[in-house]
């Protein structure tokens, strides 16, 4: 089968057009899916925590709910080097009248900065715990801002 000039080049240019668009569509598409979240992590920033007890899975999920407040929804990232989380801001957790299932918690120490509680066993151990519990579908939240049970309504 033989081509012309004119349909080689439009062949070479249907199979390479698709690959210089494709970039340019995902992120427009990705600028628009992250504008919603933009609002809420402008004052928030990414905290340094260093983990005191990591990955209390439960067999099966316990029954939380949200108190009065909107708790905070953090994203994790856990290095793999180090003993140390980062907690980003994402969301609010919307104001719930249902039960929230916590399938993991960990615990992260804070007071001095990350470095000196890393370096020092004293520090360490003065450090403060605070507990972050895993909801499932929504992300990690502080335990505290949680009430243990199952919610009952007043009809």
């Amino acid at each position: 089968m033989k081509f012309n000039k004119l349909t080689k080049v439009f062949l070479t240019a249907s199979m390479v057009l698709p690959l210089a668009v494709a970039p340019v569509a995902a992120n427009a598409a990705q600028k628009g899916s992250n504008a919603k979240t933009e609002k809420v992590t402008k004052n928030n920033k990414t905290q340094s925590f260093a983990l005191g007890e990591a990955g209390n899975k439960f067999k099966k999920a316990k029954a939380y709910h949200t108190k009065d407040n909107k708790p905070v929804v953090y994203k994790a990232m856990f290095m793999a080097d180090q003993p140390v989380v980062e907690l980003t801001a994402t969301k609010q957790l919307p104001s719930l009248r249902k039960t929230l299932y916590v399938d993991q918690q960990i615990n992260v120490k804070t007071g001095n900065k990350l470095s000196t509680i890393l370096k020092s066993k004293k520090a360490y151990k003065a450090a403060k715990n605070v507990s972050y519990s895993h909801v499932k579908g929504y992300g990690w939240v502080k335990t505290s801002e949680l009430t243990k049970g199952i919610f009952m309504s007043a009809d």
